[in-house]
């Protein structure tokens, strides 16, 4: 009998919201970094080495939405200047970063240029998840040019049900993705001369 009452109420609740759901017009997602949304605090790097950052070109196949929650598609449009406020946040493991326009290596400078290439959320049970892959094309002073990719996943318990639980996976994700930029960085300092 608490079965049967029991499911019954979540039958309810689930009609009502997705009735909810369908008289809402579908907002996009607040594509906001949250540098404070992190797995582990970032890491000074025993070795930097000044950084010119091009902004983050959006490249992801579908450029459109990020996932679904239970009954919408969570809208983004353009995630290239969420990646490229990410990005700039080099500067909490101890990288002077630059904005610049175009990639035109200085002496004693590495010069970055990223395209986001994934940025997706998933639900299973009450945990959320976002996955996040960001190409980066590295120049050098010397005219040397070098391309790597990162990818890293995010994850939390879905607290709320609220969308914005969602992005919180996603600046996860990207958090973790920026330490292993910046590990590869400290490595590539050697290269600037």
């Amino acid at each position: 009998m608490h079965k049967l009452i029991y499911g019954g109420i979540l039958i309810g609740m689930f009609a009502i919201a997705s009735a909810h759901a369908q008289t809402q017009a579908i907002e996009p997602l607040s594509m906001k970094y949250n540098a404070q949304t992190f797995d582990v605090p970032p890491v000074r790097s025993k070795t930097n080495c000044p950084v010119k950052l091009v902004s983050v070109v959006d490249a992801r196949m579908n450029k459109d939405t990020l996932g679904t929650n239970f009954a919408n598609p969570l809208l983004s449009g353009d995630a290239g200047p969420w990646a490229t406020a990410g990005l700039q946040n080099l500067k909490a493991f101890g990288f002077p970063v630059e904005m610049i326009t175009a990639a035109n290596p200085q002496a004693g400078s590495i010069t970055i240029v990223p395209r986001i290439t994934r940025a997706y959320t998933w639900q299973v049970g009450m945990k959320l998840f976002g996955t996040v892959a960001v190409k980066v094309d590295y120049f050098f002073p010397s005219g040397a040019r070098e391309s790597k990719t990162f990818r890293a996943n995010g994850d939390k318990t879905n607290m709320w049900g609220a969308d914005d639980e969602f992005m919180v996976t996603l600046n996860y994700a990207f958090n973790n993705l920026l330490s292993k930029v910046a590990a590869d960085l400290e490595k590539r300092c050697g290269m600037v001369s």
